[in-house]
């Protein structure tokens, strides 16, 4: 009953549902307990058991938040941080710990943590810290992603904009093309689209998706979305 009542809760929250979640734990019963109101809560929620995964993960998709343990292998929490802040600068993290020692606060502090909760995690306290990592997206303007020199998205409004004009995204293409810019310069699986979007529609087929990748390549560019035969398509983000 309490379970089924927190699930009520999550989904009154949809603050979060245009983003994605970094979460790091290694330990497996909690990791499977807090992953589940996640999934509720996230567009997409990244799973790693340790530092090194983590860290893996992040250079290689669109992080917007990152929810981590402090003890667990290869790299700790204080470890991890000190290597993400050195590729971004302001991504919210948010740190537990079995233990709130005085040491281990005031060794974080330089880091810039968002917030840092104690084990085990209390729901209120979870979304308190989740809200305040979306407003510190939106006040840092992280929410806007520079694609090329030219080209922006921006996963809170869902606009994509092309030297300052905004261009006209349907439904389904919005869908697809956050699902490719997810994951950054990686080919993603044709069937792992069609999945995608027959979760938000009916029919939708392999001749659907090549229709819909025509249309978006027309809009953002034929360079940027790159066609691999007989296995996906792959979104290439141009460091600017």
């Amino acid at each position: 009953m309490k379970e089924l009542i927190i699930q009520g809760e999550v989904l009154l929250h949809n603050n979060f549902k245009n983003l994605t979640i970094l979460y790091v734990e290694d330990d497996l019963e909690i990791q499977s307990n807090i992953k589940k109101i996640l999934d509720l809560l996230f567009a997409e929620v990244y799973i790693a058991n340790n530092g090194k995964e983590a860290l893996d993960i992040f250079k290689t998709n669109y992080i917007h938040i990152v929810l981590t343990d402090y003890e667990m292998p290869y790299l700790n929490g204080y470890e991890l941080t000190q290597q993400i802040r050195q590729l971004s600068e302001h991504i919210p993290i948010v740190i537990l710990s079995n233990h709130t020692e005085k040491e281990k606060l005031l060794k974080c502090i330089p880091l810039k943590l968002t917030n840092y909760l104690e084990k085990p995690l209390e729901y209120e306290k979870l979304m308190d810290s989740l809200n305040k990592c979306k407003e510190q997206l939106e006040n840092k303007d992280l929410l806007n992603i520079q694609i090329t020199k030219e080209l922006a998205y921006n996963m809170g409004t869902k606009k994509l904009s092309k030297e300052f004009e905004i261009i006209e995204l349907t439904a389904l293409e919005i869908d697809i093309f956050e699902a490719l810019l997810n994951k950054k310069n990686q080919v993603i699986d044709k069937n792992k689209l069609i999945s995608l979007a027959n979760s938000k529609t009916t029919g939708f087929t392999e001749g659907s998706l090549k229709n819909i990748i025509y249309r978006l390549r027309k809009k953002v560019g034929k360079e940027i979305i790159t066609n691999y035969k007989n296995m996906g398509y792959c979104l290439k983000v141009i460091k600017v």
